[in-house]
């Protein structure tokens, strides 16, 4: 199959507002004609009369998750704060998920297709769309997505101005599913009843395609290897990884513990990155977990602006 962009705007945007915040929802078609929703938050101050374009943030989320993540209904979230501190945010939903449709074949949808398609078409569709250099955030899985999407070169890096990664990783975490017995009876059970059923289980409001979980699953089993569906392993293509990179990881994160997050970022070969701990110990006012790390009131107050800063710091670009 090519999964060369290949885009094409479904209709024209539509507004709409959470809460307060007024917002558009564009509709796009990826190159293997899966169609997505993406959610644009204009910049929410006066423009000063700057000559640079404002710096652009694509928020991608997690498994068993929806653009809420970033902004609630109610407009409170990381990315309406990143619109009041001038950025012009992004928050794709990806195929499945939130307002991006449940296609035909539902079931079958794999993690490589939101690494391979879903995330390359949304790059080319922010790129025409911003003049100013383009922050890419990612939380859980989203993280973790854009870092083999990035290592495959399936994005691409020199149209990226930095990289903020949130509890991503896959080396640890899941204990169970290294025992056999266990990891084949989920196998089994996803396979006939098409979904993970995220929202029933109190894991997050979204349903996850069985094949998103089945390939989690390989990954991580019993000597389960982190490579595409070829064989390819994106662990290789991450010392390729040259953008600016700032890994956060929760202290009391269960999912994804910080020796995972630090094992990624370790292989990233980027001269420009920061690992932090969001934990007492390391100068937060709390451990943080998987969740609270982004959305949670102490998040608010020193976690988003520390955000906003990393990304002020180097919104003016990068030198080659």
């Amino acid at each position: 199959m090519d999964y060369q962009p290949n885009l094409s705007l479904i209709g024209k945007p539509r507004k709409d507002r959470l809460g307060d915040i007024r917002a558009e929802v564009f509709g796009l078609r990826t190159a293997d004609k899966a169609e997505l929703a993406i959610t644009r938050i204009p910049p929410r101050v006066p423009d000063a009369g700057q000559a640079a374009a404002p710096p652009s943030v694509v928020l991608v989320h997690g498994t068993y998750s929806t653009r809420n993540f970033w902004v609630s209904p109610k407009g409170i979230g990381m990315g309406s704060y990143l619109a009041d501190q001038g950025y012009d945010v992004w928050i794709p939903e990806l195929r499945g998920h939130g307002l991006s449709p449940k296609p035909a074949g539902y079931a079958a949808i794999s993690a490589e297709d939101h690494i391979r398609a879903d995330l390359p078409a949304i790059q080319n569709f922010v790129k025409l769309r911003s003049s100013g250099p383009v922050f890419w955030i990612g939380h859980s899985f989203g993280g973790l997505y854009v870092i083999a999407a990035l290592s495959m070169k399936w994005l691409d890096q020199s149209n990226m101005a930095g990289l903020v990664a949130f509890g991503s990783q896959i080396s640890h975490g899941d204990r169970y599913l290294k025992v056999p017995p266990l990891a084949w009876t989920a196998a089994l059970i996803l396979k006939t009843i098409g979904y993970f059923p995220a929202p029933r289980l109190g894991l997050g409001p979204e349903i996850e395609p069985a094949g998103v979980i089945l390939e989690t699953i390989r990954w991580k089993r019993l000597f389960g290897k982190w490579t595409t569906s070829t064989g390819a392993s994106y662990w290789e293509g991450l010392r390729d990884i040259r953008l600016p990179v700032l890994t956060m990881a929760a202290e009391n994160d269960r999912n994804d513990p910080p020796v995972g997050c630090k094992r990624i970022h370790d292989y990233v070969s980027s001269p420009d990155k920061t690992f932090l701990r969001l934990g007492k110990n390391f100068g937060f006012s709390m451990d943080y977990d998987h969740v609270g790390m982004v959305v949670s009131r102490a998040a608010q107050g020193e976690v988003w602006p520390m955000v906003a800063r990393w990304i002020a710091d180097r919104g003016c670009g990068q030198e080659d």
